[in-house]
């Protein structure tokens, strides 16, 4: 994987490839029990949920290739949103609390994303120049920069009063590391470290609440994390398999900015059906906490990790 991420990056220092690298790899596991989640979602057999995963994936990865500066913008868009809801899941946020407070707290915990792409800086810029010369020039442009940090600077502040208020220390600390780590290191090592330790492992704990509450095959923590773990290990590694013989062609035979512009195409095309899995799963946990809230009994969401 270093190896790769050295042809990627060729001008950036043994560290930050050897960052990029591990935060790539620890990230790649969280979305490989998506197509048993979808399986159960819309009560389908495993195999068939996995080939309609596949082929989303490969349209989203058509339409992003050929479809010009929208697609991959809307892209983007979506990609703040679903990290920053990924955030605000794990941030336990109370029932009730209001959408504007909600919305805020997304914001600041897409921080890691949306720090970068305000600062930009050698590597990233000449990426997004190949991807798109059109959103270039919109990330590039001094106006973009200054909305995207005061964005983010408002949420967080937003944010953090009303985590003094509920006295949650622990999520200011997260909330204050994000910022840090978007706003000092360098933009693809803040979201590829983001990724790989707060994002990727953050959705794998998900994954096992979900196996406890299932109840089908553990009953303990541990029973749970065993079973999440050895039941994503086969998707896993064709996932690794398909990225390194993707970005490994590209690397041989086009430049290291193609192959890292190409790189992100694929795990964005790949994120587009995760997108769709994860937001069944969340709305199944808020029906859920809705129903214990007004002491019902839950109703049965058809999402978890079952196969």
């Amino acid at each position: 994987m270093a190896i790769v991420a050295e042809h990627l990056l060729a001008d950036a220092t043994a560290v930050n490839v050897a960052l990029i690298a591990l935060g790539l790899a620890l990230g790649v596991p969280h979305g490989s029990l998506d197509h048993l989640l979808a399986a159960n979602v819309l009560a389908v057999r495993a195999v068939t949920a996995t080939v309609g995963y596949a082929a989303l994936a490969a349209a989203a990865w058509a339409v992003l290739h050929w479809g010009g500066a929208v697609p991959l913008a809307l892209m983007i868009v979506a990609s703040i949103v679903h990290f920053g809801l990924g955030e605000v899941e794990t941030m336990d946020i109370p029932f009730g609390t209001s959408m504007f407070a909600r919305t805020a707290m997304l914001f600041t915990g897409a921080g890691a994303l949306i720090l970068p792409l305000a600062r930009g800086g050698p590597g990233w810029d000449e990426t997004l120049r190949t991807l798109s010369p059109t959103l270039a020039d919109l990330f590039g442009s001094g106006t973009t920069r200054f909305v995207l940090i005061a964005i983010w600077a408002v949420s967080a502040l937003v944010s953090a009063h009303r985590l003094v208020v509920e006295r949650r220390w622990l999520v200011l600390v997260d909330v204050a590391a994000i910022g840090v780590v978007g706003s000092v290191v360098a933009p693809l090592v803040a979201f590829a470290l983001w990724f790989g330790l707060w994002h990727g492992p953050r959705h794998i704990a998900r994954l096992v609440e979900h196996e406890l509450a299932d109840g089908r095959r553990s009953s303990t923590t541990r029973q749970a994390w065993t079973a999440t773990i050895r039941r994503a290990a086969p998707a896993t590694l064709g996932a690794y398999a398909t990225l390194a013989a993707v970005v490994g062609v590209v690397v041989g035979y086009g430049s290291s900015t193609g192959a890292v512009a190409t790189a992100i195409v694929v795990l964005l095309a790949l994120t587009t059906p995760h997108m769709i899995v994860v937001a069944a799963m969340d709305s199944a946990a808020h029906r859920r906490r809705i129903d214990t809230t007004i002491n019902r009994p839950p109703r049965d969401s058809r999402v978890s990790v079952a196969g």
